[in-house]
Parts: C-alpha cells; structure tokens; sequence
C-alpha cells in the first residue's frame, strides 16, 4: 500500500487489489481512502469511527485488461485520479466539510437503522 501525506495532513492510501480473471486477463481493482485524523472536539465523529481517523474509500474497477495493457492501465487510473483529487482535498476548507458530511451520513445510517428497527418491530 502506497500512502501519500498531503500539506494539510489528509492522508491518500493508495491500494492495488488486481486479480487475475483467466489466462492474459486481469481486473484491475484498485482502492484510494482518505484519512483524516480526528481532534478532540470531534467526539461524535469518534463515536461513529471507532477511533481517532476518518476514512472514507473510493474504488476503481476495470474488468477484462489484457497482461500486455496491465500496468500502463494502473498507471493511468490511478494518475488522473490523484490528478483529479489531490487540489480538491488540499483545499483549506475541505477538512471542516469532510467532517461535516461524513457526521450527516452517519446519522442519517442510524436514521434509517432506527425507522427500519420500528417498522420490522410494527410487523411483529
């Protein structure tokens, strides 16, 4: 696994899970997680995480890539996505938003836990 720490501290794990689908073909997989480490005032956060780090992962996958294609492939995806990514992530205002959304999509989750736990119990 490749990681690379950006200025502000984000930092890109980069992971290539590519298999072997049969003889020359291959599925290129590959995996790209944004950490952010958590601070003290980031309790509700911690509580959904499990910990001090907020992750959230991206993968990639193109199916039927010939042996002799393979690592050019590799190469391309996984450049134009840092290309792509890395100025969004560096910007000064992205941390605070990170937090922000990834606290609204683990409450909306239990939301939805929750209406699905009062409903399945309605039915009994």
């Amino acid at each position: 696994m490749e990681k690379i720490t950006l200025n502000n501290g984000i930092v890109v794990e980069v992971e290539d899970k590519t298999v072997v689908l049969s003889g020359d073909l291959y599925m290129i997989h590959q995996e790209f997680t944004t950490v952010v480490k958590l601070s003290e005032w980031d309790s509700d956060l911690k509580r959904y995480c499990g910990g001090d780090l907020l992750r959230k992962k991206r993968v990639f996958k193109k199916s039927a890539v010939h042996e002799r294609d393979l690592e050019e492939l590799k190469g391309s995806m996984k450049n134009s996505y840092l290309a792509s990514t890395i100025p969004y992530l560096e910007h000064p205002k992205f941390v605070s938003c990170f937090k922000k959304r990834c606290l609204e999509e683990f409450r909306e989750q239990e939301e939805k836990a929750r209406l699905r736990m009062v409903g399945h119990e309605e039915r009994e």
